[in-house]
């Protein structure tokens, strides 16, 4: 007689819900609950009403150390809309003049020392002391606990405010979505040792060629099979626990996987004996607007000393073939611009885009989008008291981006503590 399989609750559909269910389709009845209509979390897709093009929620730029994540999409056939950059080609604007960190022969972490050695707005001590860092990094001779802050374990580390600016800064910001003075070392190194430090494949860029939503296409197919079931708009309000079994919307399960946000998984599990901690929330600010002339050719800028920090040409990402130019700018830790009107922040944008480059461009529409609380703060303090996959509640278990794996809230992160998940379950079914 066949055993009966175990059946599992996964609530949320995002990166994190979805990677866990391909884990177990095959092993468990899986139920994936989503409250919305669409899989994705927050890397999803909405439409512009007056171009109709379909836009995403911001702009998500992978690495190639991003092994959980690609993992996953391998699985669902969502790897074929990447194009890759292997060598750094990063033009900035600073000081009113752009420069560029560029590699043209090395990849990998000798890229990034051939782009540092190349950049001419830097000092021979500057990029000095910019390899030596590295290097220290790599050989682990750094304790990056005992350094308040990101700021903090640069400057008494010989990183010029200048280095820091151009180099750090703008990695720091858009990998961890937290200011320099209050982001976590430790996250920080295992970045840098992760991607930017590790083998040469790890710290290749991966640029979606398609709206995010793409990426995605695949996974209901692969996954409902069998007894696997996907319900879409069905919020959970609470999770229950009797008799060894837990109940999610009148159906009782052996195993229940939490990706949603630490705000709403504590509503949900309100009624367990389990503390969440909610850490504080750090917004993006994602501006997509239309132009009548061509502005650059590059696929990205970084803009150092402006009111936002990237700005891409969406035209060269996703092979646009329109009447219009389209570009799409981004802005992390946006607190200064959370509670600003639409008008003032386009104000402000086009302000900075005429001092880079010129006059002579009209923008004809845009489209703001607001994700007030798009990541967790990535401080020492959330960092500390992150929960583990594993809750003291057996069958129970915490995954998204929030739990600790030592990444800041990214594709990446959310879909390893996924994996982890499953995998728990997975253990304690053959035990």
């Amino acid at each position: 007689m066949e055993k009966q399989k175990r059946k599992v609750a996964i609530i949320g559909a995002g990166v994190s819900g979805m990677t866990a269910a391909v884990e177990l389709v095959d092993r468990c009845d899986v139920h994936l609950y989503e409250a919305t209509n669409r899989v994705g979390g927050r890397a999803t897709t909405i439409q512009d009403n007056k171009t109709q093009e379909i836009i995403d929620n911001g702009q998500h730029i992978c690495i190639g150390a991003y092994n959980f994540f690609f993992d996953f999409l391998k699985s669902i056939g969502g790897m074929d809309h990447f194009q890759i950059l292997e060598k750094y080609d990063i033009p900035y604007f600073y000081n009113g003049r752009f420069g560029a960190l560029t590699s043209k022969i090395f990849t990998g972490k000798f890229g990034l020392l051939e782009a540092i050695l190349r950049d001419s707005n830097f000092s021979f001590k500057e990029k000095w002391n910019t390899i030596v860092f590295a290097l220290k990094v790599q050989m682990d001779s750094i304790s990056f606990q005992n350094y308040s802050d990101c700021y903090d374990l640069l400057y008494r580390n010989n990183q010029s405010e200048n280095v820091i600016r151009v180099l750090w800064e703008p990695l720091i910001v858009s990998t961890m979505n937290t200011p320099i003075k209050k982001a976590s070392p430790l996250i920080f190194e295992n970045i840098m040792l992760d991607g930017f430090l590790g083998k040469s494949q790890n710290a290749a860029f991966y640029l979606p060629k398609s709206n995010f939503g793409k990426l995605f296409e695949g996974f209901e197919s692969f996954f409902s099979k069998n007894n696997n079931k996907l319900y879409y708009n069905t919020p959970i309000k609470t999770v229950n626990q009797t008799k060894g079994k837990y109940l999610v919307n009148n159906e009782y399960y052996d195993y229940v996987i939490i990706t949603t946000p630490s705000f709403i998984s504590k509503r949900i599990l309100s009624e367990l004996p389990l503390v969440i901690e909610v850490p504080d929330y750090s917004p993006i600010i994602s501006v997509y607007f239309w132009t009548d002339s061509k502005l650059f050719d590059s696929f990205m800028i970084s803009s150092v000393d402006s009111c936002f920090d990237w700005i891409f040409n969406r035209d060269k990402l996703l092979d646009r073939r329109e009447d219009t130019y389209s570009y799409q700018i981004t802005t992390s830790d946006a607190v200064r611009f959370a509670k600003l009107k639409d008008e003032d922040i386009i104000s402000m944008m086009e302000s900075d885009l005429r001092r880079m480059f010129g006059e002579e461009f009209e923008i004809s529409h845009f489209k703001i989008v607001r994700e007030l609380m798009a990541t967790f703060l990535a401080d020492k303090k959330n960092n500390q008291k992150r929960p583990k996959v594993k809750t003291s509640l057996q069958g129970l278990y915490l995954a998204g981006d929030y739990s600790d794996n030592g990444y800041p809230s990214t594709l990446e992160g959310a879909a390893k503590n996924g994996f982890r998940a499953s995998h728990y379950i997975l253990k304690h079914i053959q035990e």
